[in-house]
């Protein structure tokens, strides 16, 4: 690969990694507190990129005015004939991520990835404050979800939550879930609760509901791998949020 075509392309990444940050499409890759790093990342290779055009075009400027020498064709002849350029082909491959992320941003991980985990995941703290006083307290699936199954104080009992998601159809019925992303959407589990009461029976996939409801007493929440259900008192569908991941 030429090095004009390797500073062209080491341009266009940093320009794609502003993209990105500058109008929130990274949030369907990282964290929100990655964003300084995104834009620090993205202007170090574009200056990179400025630095390595500008030293070549004053390299070829200078060549041009005095003839090359008999050693300097030879090598030229025997780059060609050898087969180094071609070698160095597959390093085309990079433009595929960089057009995808410049030309196609991929949408955030949805209800398919929710349906392979079955269960949800054991939470790292299983020590629960009190829940802030008000009718309807609004929480994070993952809060309720790990409340629902492991808060030994039993918070929600008589509670009113409002909870933010999106439907997934699954054969004991209609589930709201959310992703939780630790640092990108690589590591992403999901977190899921049973919709009671039929509203969302008839909503698609991926559909993005705010939802209110009271917790639904179970027993048998260990043989339910964890998944509560919520008694659903409203529904309503919402936009998907700019921030599709809890974290």
């Amino acid at each position: 690969m030429r090095r004009e075509t390797q500073n062209v392309l080491l341009l266009l990444l940093g320009g794609a990694l502003l993209k990105i940050a500058v109008t929130g499409d990274y949030l369907r890759y990282v964290r929100p507190a990655h964003q300084p790093w995104l834009f620090g990342a993205g202007v170090v290779m574009i200056v990179l990129a400025v630095v390595a055009i500008v030293r070549d075009v004053r390299a070829a400027a200078g060549e041009a005015g005095g003839a090359r020498d008999g050693s300097a064709r030879a090598a030229d002849a025997c780059a060609g004939e050898d087969g180094h350029e071609h070698t160095a082909r597959s390093a085309w491959l990079i433009v595929v991520p960089v057009l995808a992320v410049l030309l196609v941003a991929p949408p955030a991980l949805g209800a398919d990835s929710v349906l392979r985990t079955r269960k949800n995941t054991e939470p790292g703290n299983t020590e629960f404050g009190p829940l802030p006083p008000g009718d309807v307290v609004a929480l994070p699936v993952g809060e309720f979800v790990a409340r629902a199954g492991w808060d030994e104080r039993d918070s929600l009992d008589g509670r009113t939550v409002r909870l933010t998601g999106f439907v997934v159809h699954t054969p004991e019925g209609p589930q709201l879930a959310r992703l939780t992303m630790s640092c990108c959407a690589a590591d992403a589990f999901a977190v899921r609760t049973g919709l009671t009461g039929g509203q969302a029976d008839l909503l698609p996939h991926d559909t993005w509901v705010e939802v209110t409801g009271r917790l639904v007493a179970a027993e048998d929440t260990r043989a339910r791998d964890y998944v509560p259900d919520l008694a659903v008192r409203t529904l309503r569908e919402i936009p998907r949020p700019e921030e599709p991941y809890e974290t």
